[in-house]
């Protein structure tokens, strides 16, 4: 969507209403001159009819430019055919300029509607002046539209001018500490301290998730490291008791789904990280991580049915996806009862289908699937899981892109 610069719209609002007022008040400047002209000549009509009511008999005008008719056959060819075509009308324009105003009155003396009528073309005042009038009106507008675009651009450009500097400065990174004292407007500065409080504490809210992501990184993949290959070493040496084995296998499948846990959280706590689009096929990424749960921690009654085309593939980030996959896999291997996993290709996506242990795993939707769900979203997947009669049914399907 384009965006408009908010100078020019105050530019344009000053011009708007300058034109807008100038043509309103024109229009009633036409309507006054012109009622104003016919209440002149309708109140000499109206002072005839008073005169010729107090006669006798009706009686031609004393004032040549008014004319009394009996009946409209008497009015003259042009009147006539006016009339005609407007006989309620008491403004009549006749031929060659002719403008004609009546009025129809009844004498005492005589049953009849009579007509007391003026021709005016000769006697308008407004008519002659009329295009004078409007050009001089004209350039009165256009000076007074320059006027208007002169002071709404200076205006504009005192309202913006803050804004503007406001704007460029909130833009930079790291932002810049006091930049609100340059502001001196009331409004402009209270704005501006209020973004600069909000953008320095967003500042350090960034610097300490750096800092701990860093540490955590460190921190928590370093025992984890030494205690997966303590288990390794312990599981190569000379054959040992069968629950010391259990033991350690357990402790390395823990260790690599706490593994698979950070690697997961760090990735979502970077903003701007994985985000690279490249063509990922999925039945190859989903059986070498079923693959990956069986060595971690073996489940023999449990099977996976893959029902994808080899050839289908998602545009999404490679890390990401695999994350993703991962973490479904892991939730369905610790909270699935024995039985087949099916996934299945949907016209947008895919399902994944596992059965439930107990009835009380309906409606879980634990820590797991949270992570999951900010996983798809970062891979432009809506997730959606939830319990049918079969067991779980976990939908992922494709929507438009939000950055990580």
């Amino acid at each position: 969507m384009t965006k408009t610069s908010l100078s020019l719209r105050i530019r344009a609002a000053f011009l708007l209403l300058v034109l807008a007022c100038g043509v309103l008040f024109g229009l009633l400047m036409l309507v006054f001159v012109y009622t104003t002209e016919d209440a002149l000549f309708y109140q000499r009509l109206d002072q005839e009819i008073a005169r010729q009511q107090g006669l006798p008999a009706p009686t031609r005008p004393l004032d040549s430019h008014l004319n009394l008719y009996h009946s409209a056959a008497e009015f003259p060819a042009d009147l006539a055919a006016a009339y005609q075509a407007e006989p309620k009308a008491s403004e009549l324009a006749g031929s060659e300029g002719r403008h004609y105003h009546l009025r129809r009155w009844v004498h005492p003396a005589t049953p009849q509607q009579l007509f007391l009528v003026t021709e005016v073309s000769q006697q308008l005042v407004v008519r002659p002046v009329l295009r004078p009038m409007l050009a001089v009106y004209g350039g009165l507008l256009a000076l007074f539209l320059l006027l208007a675009l002169a002071l709404g651009w200076y205006l504009a450009r005192r309202a913006v001018a803050p804004l503007q500097q406001l704007a460029l400065l909130v833009s930079q990174e790291p932002v810049a500490a006091g930049f609100a004292s340059q502001f001196r407007d009331k409004e402009i500065s209270v704005l501006a301290q209020k973004l600069e409080s909000s953008l320095l504490r967003l500042q350090q809210f960034a610097e300490r998730e750096r800092l701990f992501s860093r540490d955590a990184s460190h921190e928590l993949r370093t025992p984890l490291a030494v205690i997966q290959s303590s288990c390794e070493l312990l599981l190569l040496q000379p054959p040992i008791d069968a629950a010391a084995q259990r033991r350690l296998l357990q402790i390395a499948s823990a260790c690599g789904q706490m593994q698979q846990l950070i690697d997961s959280l760090l990735l979502l706590a970077r903003e701007g990280e994985g985000q690279q689009l490249s063509a990922v096929t999925l039945a190859p990424l989903l059986q070498q991580l079923w693959l990956q749960q069986q060595q971690w921690q073996p489940r023999p009654d449990l099977q996976l049915d893959v029902q994808l085309p080899a050839d289908l593939q998602w545009q999404a980030p490679a890390p990401v996806l695999r994350l993703l996959f991962a973490n479904l896999l892991q939730n369905i291997w610790r909270h699935s009862a024995a039985g087949i996993v099916c996934i299945q290709p949907l016209p947008q996506g895919l399902s994944l289908k596992n059965p439930m242990q107990t009835a009380a795993d309906q409606g879980a939707n634990g820590f797991g699937q949270s992570i999951a769900a900010r996983l798809a979203k970062a891979c432009a997947l809506h997730f959606d899981s939830k319990a049918d009669a079969q067991g779980w049914c976990t939908r992922l399907q494709t929507f438009q892109r939000d950055p990580l």
